[in-house]
């Protein structure tokens, strides 16, 4: 059974819809928005972060330069929109995750690996990161953009459920950052590399499903109360 408030890890990958920027979060958004944060994505692409004009995006969505500003402020406040709703898809099997027993952990931990992996192999979401490490010497803010609403929310949100299986005495003592750390490279391995560099494609729901339960098996028989 999933805890109340939760996706179960078919229901998170399959709501994914197809498009330009197709995740949960942007498909839920009000039409308007979800038009400006698509046109963004779009424009981003064509034009690359320094190119990306608030004019350009306004263009794309058919809507005015004044809406723009009046909902975003700037076209760094686009962008930080844009990451930020892929960022609350990977928070959603992490709020407030309710669990008493190493089944329970094990459920949550293999939750927020289904969700990260469905998030984060997204086309869309490889192709800004790549974006990204383009433009890293060029001064771009893009970067800092993805690390601030995308690693460091999910860095946080990782601890904070090592810390609490913690003192549930599910797991042994030690640094939660570690542990969070661990669970993700052994959850990713050299897949975003490979999708970085185009020689990969996204896993289907059976490779994400199988990598989300290896990695929880693993960073538990690491972690251990016994270990």
């Amino acid at each position: 059974m999933v805890p109340r408030g939760t996706m179960s890890t078919d229901s998170m990958a399959k709501k994914a819809k197809p498009g330009p920027w197709a995740t949960t979060p942007i498909d839920d958004l009000p039409a308007r928005r979800r038009a400006v944060l698509a046109a963004a994505f779009t424009v981003l692409m064509k034009k690359g972060y320094a190119g990306a004009s608030t004019l350009d995006i306004a263009t794309e969505a058919k809507v005015s330069k004044r809406e723009l500003y009046g909902e975003f402020g700037s076209n760094i406040g686009i962008l930080d929109a844009l990451i930020a709703a892929t960022a609350e898809g990977m928070k959603v099997p992490l709020a407030a995750p309710d669990f008493a027993d190493r089944k329970g952990l094990v459920e949550a931990l293999t939750r927020y690996g289904v969700a990260s992996l469905v998030e984060l192999t997204h086309p869309a979401v490889v192709a800004i990161n790549r974006l990204a490490i383009a433009e890293a010497d060029r001064g771009s803010e893009l970067g800092q953009i993805l690390d601030r609403h995308g690693r460091e929310p999910h860095r946080e949100a990782l601890a904070g459920l090592f810390r609490q299986a913690q003192s549930a005495g599910l797991l042994r003592p030690g640094d939660p950052y570690r542990m969070g750390g661990e669970f993700f490279s052994l959850l990713w391995r050299d897949l975003m590399q490979r999708l970085l560099l185009g020689v990969a494609k996204p896993p289907d729901l059976r490779e994400i499903k199988r990598r989300a339960a290896t990695a929880t098996e693993a960073v538990l028989a690491l972690n251990g109360p016994g270990t």
